[in-house]
């Protein structure tokens, strides 16, 4: 399994600004930044706790899975 890095946003969308691997190792993108995000542990996913940025995309369904809650990454932004 592949570790989440900035790789994962090669091909996602350009409104994506994070993304993170669920417990069974989906990846989503989504329109807010990490700040914003929350997990269901007992579910194990993330969710947008941002009131207006809640759009997510599936970006990949093979992760790593072992550390799920800290997965969370920024896409970084060149200037």
């Amino acid at each position: 399994m592949k570790q989440l890095t900035q790789a994962i946003f090669k091909d996602a969308p350009d409104w994506v600004k994070s993304a993170a691997t669920d417990e069974d190792g989906k990846v989503f993108g989504y329109e807010c930044e990490v700040y914003w995000l929350g997990f269901e542990e007992d579910a194990g996913y993330w969710f947008s706790r941002h009131e207006d940025l809640k759009l997510a995309v599936l970006i990949s369904s093979k992760c790593e899975v072992s550390d799920w809650k800290n997965s969370a990454i920024d896409r970084e932004v060149s200037a």
